[in-house]
């Protein structure tokens, strides 16, 4: 689900926004000025912000500045939602950065598209600048150029090895990996990777997940160096109604949705 950043100061408009982009499926975050709004992305994703200009204390152009001096924060798209209606103020918010502005009163179905088309425009760029470093499925960021996971916004604080196996589960998703493939896979430099250490590994990812845990599935079955042996002995069904390999256990989930290993 993504995350969106509403910082409105008018408790009214931003609960309209909230209900209307929450039935839409979007996560939204309110935030009523600039100040609380910045260090809430110090600590938190989104992927994108929808901000009034006439905020109490920083305003929306100050806060604007702020984020694309900021490399970390200055990607994130930001859409202006504000009364002010003067050309003069549009050009300027476009010229600081700003995706789009919209002027109040707008229609939450307007507001609505012009939220998805931004986020398109800006997955597209993400996709042009770098393919590999992030990677977010289910809630789960990961960013291998930061060495970073974040779960719903919050830092999941994970150990190199650990970072290993949940990196390698989230660029395969669906995949079955046997514990001596997944050793294969991670091992590197003086770190010592044992099959029971894995097991390990795996139940501290899940416990620091969270809810999210349950996305790493434990498929029982044969470890064996046949990759054909290992299809058929560690893999299960891709629907839901497919009767299973024997020895296989069925997830909650379509295999697409989750990361998986061979115990």
């Amino acid at each position: 689900m993504e995350t969106i950043l509403v910082v409105e100061d008018d408790r009214d408009i931003a609960q309209m926004i909230a209900t209307s982009l929450g039935k839409a499926g979007y996560h939204i975050v309110i935030q009523q000025d600039a100040e609380h709004a910045h260090a809430f992305l110090k600590n938190g994703a989104v992927s994108a912000i929808l901000l009034d200009l006439m905020l109490p204390g920083m305003d929306g152009f100050a806060f604007i500045r702020k984020l694309k001096k900021d490399p970390s924060l200055s990607s994130i798209p930001i859409i202006i939602a504000s009364a002010k209606d003067d050309d003069a103020d549009v050009v300027a918010g476009l010229e600081l950065g700003a995706e789009d502005y919209i002027v109040k009163p707008f229609s939450l179905k307007v507001l609505e598209a012009r939220l998805r088309a931004a986020l398109r425009r800006h997955d597209f760029s993400a996709l042009t600048e770098d393919t590999s470093a992030r990677l977010q499925k289910m809630g789960i960021l990961l960013d291998s150029s930061r060495h970073e996971v974040r779960k719903e916004n919050e830092i999941v604080d994970l150990s190199a090895t650990e970072f290993s196996i949940l990196e390698l589960l989230m660029k395969n998703p669906g995949r079955v990996f046997p514990r001596d493939r997944l050793i294969a896979e991670i091992r590197g430099g003086d770190v010592a990777v044992t099959e029971r250490s894995i097991d390990v590994h795996i139940l501290a990812i899940r416990r620091k997940l969270g809810e999210k845990g349950a996305l790493i599935e434990t498929v029982r079955g044969s470890d064996t160096d046949s990759e054909t042996n290992e299809r058929h002995r560690c893999a299960y069904s891709n629907e839901r109604k497919a009767p299973l390999v024997p020895g296989t256990v069925r997830s909650r989930l379509l295999r697409a949705d989750i990361f998986s290993y061979c115990k």
